[in-house]
């Protein structure tokens, strides 16, 4: 079979799980075309949407297609549990966006958020990011899963990555004029569960002249449950089958020159930054190495970061992965990067390791 080819994979049987809005509560309540629910009070509008697994998957499409070593940490990607024989739910997910237009500031912590059933009484408390911010969070979920190969030691920094940047954010005030989203992440859904209620707890919509919250109001959203099974046929590209690769960072952070006293300048601090965004720089890798036109090896990378908190120049110093393509997106992709702001300039060096999963 010719390269470039597609080939057509057996269906796939998912369990897709949907909760749609119920009737309006109030005047304050609308039902959106998108299958949103919204809640206005003077000028704030608040939005509330559930997620099914194959809306998570669209939105990280790549990393939701590698079977059981997909790295999407809300779903099970594409791998179809053999026990069950389809592809099983991971979590139930909401997405908030908040759009602030009169209120001087407001906030919502996602750890008051309680999702209500229909089973006796149950409740479900949401999951936090890291370990000890909550009962229930993703450190400690993707922890106790992960093995001691590197290959499980790279999708679980992908995966926290992922989390990071998208669930809703504790401490996140939102000022006159901003809108704010997040991801809401709570257990998946027992069987027999055909009505919830997502409650949001003490949302805040005043400070008093010492911060602290002033006038505060608890919001409740009610769904209804629509579970079906679907069949889904998966088409890849021949030339893409198969191929896992990774990025990795070869060593510690070497800084030339750092901010001193500014502790997000610190080489720790931004080697946190460069595991969550390890992603993107893989996928410049993958690609060319899928078509055969770069190998797996090592990269050393100097960059610039400007006070601004924006990256002013990067350089390849020295790569091993043969590929003028791959040295391109990687500079263009770190261009477009900003970082916390800081007095001075920091020039940062790192070492990219680029590795064939398969070996």
């Amino acid at each position: 079979m010719a390269c470039g080819c597609h080939l057509l994979y057996p269906q796939q049987i998912v369990q897709v799980s949907r909760l749609l809005p119920g009737s309006a509560a109030s005047a304050q309540y609308a039902l959106e075309r998108d299958g949103a629910v919204s809640y206005t009070i003077e000028g704030l509008r608040l939005l509330v949407r559930h997620l099914s697994d194959p809306d998570l998957n669209a939105m990280f499409p790549t990393e939701s297609s590698q079977g059981e070593y997909s790295i999407n940490p809300y779903t099970f990607g594409d791998y179809v549990d053999p026990t069950v024989g389809y592809v099983r739910n991971r979590f139930t997910v909401f997405e908030i966006e908040v759009h602030n237009r009169a209120f001087a500031k407001v906030e919502f912590n996602p750890l008051e958020a309680v999702l209500l059933t229909d089973r006796g009484g149950e409740f479900l408390q949401p999951y936090g990011i890291l370990a000890g911010s909550s009962p229930r969070n993703f450190e400690s979920y993707y922890r106790s899963r992960r093995s001691t190969s590197g290959n499980d030691f790279y999708r679980f920094n992908m995966r926290m990555g992922i989390v990071r940047s998208n669930n809703y954010n504790i401490d996140r005030k939102i000022f006159k004029g901003e809108s704010y989203r997040g991801l809401l992440v709570f257990d998946p859904l027992a069987d027999e569960v055909a009505q919830v209620a997502l409650v949001l707890r003490d949302f805040v919509l005043k400070f008093n002249p010492h911060d602290a919250p002033l006038e505060t109001t608890t919001l409740r959203f009610e769904f209804k449950r629509e579970v079906q099974r679907e069949l889904v046929e998966r088409e890849r590209k021949e030339s893409q089958s198969g191929l896992v690769t990774y990025t990795r960072l070869g060593g510690p952070l070497q800084l030339e020159h750092g901010a001193a006293g500014n502790p997000t300048r610190a080489a720790s601090a931004l080697e946190d930054e460069l595991q969550d965004r390890l992603l993107a720089i893989n996928a410049c890798f993958a690609r060319e190495f899928a078509a055969g036109r770069a190998a797996a090896g090592r990269m050393k990378v100097r960059f610039t970061i400007d006070p601004t908190g924006a990256v002013a120049a990067v350089e390849i110093v020295d790569s091993g992965v043969v590929s003028a393509a791959v040295d391109a997106c990687i500079r263009s992709e770190m261009e477009r990067w900003t970082f916390a702001p800081a007095e001075s300039r920091t020039i940062a060096e790192c070492d990219l390791e680029f590795i064939d999963g398969r070996d």
